[in-house]
């Protein structure tokens, strides 16, 4: 950012072009060696197969490295769990070069998936690109590309044959991306791009009948609903709340919905929040944004599973316990259908299998 004034800068930096600016050079990162990354990853992975996750989805791999890194694990048989890899992409230069080098590939336990483009950037920062500029949450908002440049990456992108995931907060952020798809399929058609939104936290409701017809899934996570909406209602308005995270009319519009964590942002990786944030949509002082927004336990687990799956184009292979898909799946030690929200804190996973193979059992 620069003083309005002097236009000089003030040192504040504002989300992923910083970030990663800052990371290119930041000791204790930057100079990873490949083995450390490495040891990074199966710690990593350690920790979820130790909560019940079986697969993961990595949306925002920042370079190609770091696939050859996952690659690596994968051909030493290291990876025990099933990860989805998306690269984000910087610049419409950097698209370029990856449009022409980087392909696709698909295996039982790895799979790179397509790209990650950032829309905006987030609530706290005020950088959530939203049509109310008034708003704390959009205080800082800017255009991460301006449309026209962003129209190019996403044709670019979608040409590759490969899934374009975006990292969105507002409402602005979303129709911008709408635009941007709407005429990348119509310039060149594909069965089933299966292209996908990162958050929506904010979404006008006719930007869900435009999500439906370009059959575009919504990736969220309602964590931050019982986390955060007390600080997202003070970065907003009561207005601005009624659309926020709208899970349910998703559903009763048809739309693809997938659960995830969203950890490092998120503060923990276990899936117990998801659904308390789902199902109650309630924060501890009390607030529930948006009531009519909850949905049942039954739709939550749904959603985690199978509509995770379908968010990778893994429903057929996992997702659901049925005969032709991998025997993937965990014993917890509480009754989901029955759980009290009080009982959180106690949930924890018993075993985690592994197409068939415990790769996890508590002491």
């Amino acid at each position: 950012m620069r003083d309005q004034s002097t236009g000089e800068p003030t040192g504040v930096l504002l989300h992923y072009p910083a970030e990663n600016m800052v990371g290119q050079v930041a000791a204790g990162y930057a100079d990873q060696s490949d083995e450390e990354l490495e040891e990074d990853l199966k710690r990593g992975q350690d920790i979820l197969l130790s909560a019940g996750i079986t697969s993961g989805q990595d949306v925002i791999v920042s370079s190609p490295r770091y696939v050859k890194i996952y690659k690596n694990l994968a051909d030493k048989n290291e990876l025990k769990m099933r990860m989805y890899l998306l690269l984000y992409v910087n610049s419409e230069e950097q698209a370029k070069e990856y449009a022409e080098t980087i392909k696709g590939f698909r295996s039982d336990k790895l799979t790179f998936g397509g790209w990650k483009l950032a829309i905006d950037g987030g609530v706290a920062a005020g950088t959530s690109l939203m049509y109310n500029t008034d708003l704390y949450a959009s205080r800082n908002s800017y255009y991460y590309y301006k449309p026209d440049v962003l129209g190019r990456i996403v044709s670019l992108l979608h040409d590759t044959g490969l899934q374009i995931s975006f990292h969105i907060i507002g409402d602005k952020g979303i129709d911008q991306a709408l635009d941007a798809l709407e005429d990348a399929i119509k310039a060149n058609p594909r069965k089933d791009p299966r292209h996908r939104i990162e958050h929506a936290v904010y979404v006008n409701p006719d930007s869900l009948k435009r999500i439906k017809e370009l059959g575009v899934v919504i990736s969220t996570q309602p964590q931050w609903i019982s986390w955060q909406a007390d600080e997202y209602r003070k970065a907003t308005n009561d207005v601005t709340m009624d659309n926020f995270i709208p899970i349910n009319s998703m559903l009763e519009l048809g739309i693809p919905v997938a659960f995830g964590c969203d950890v490092p942002a998120a503060i923990t990786h276990e899936p117990i929040w998801a659904f308390i944030g789902a199902t109650t949509r309630r924060t501890a002082s009390g607030y529930v944004p948006a009531p009519d927004q909850r949905i049942n336990i039954h739709k939550a687990l749904k959603i985690h599973t199978v509509g995770s799956a379908y968010a990778a184009f893994e429903e057929n292979e996992k997702g659901s316990i049925e005969e032709g898909k991998f025997a993937d799946l965990f014993v917890w030690s509480h009754d989901f259908y029955s759980i009290k929200p009080q009982e959180a804190s106690e949930i924890e996973a018993l075993m985690t299998i592994i197409g068939g193979e415990v790769v996890y059992e508590k002491n």
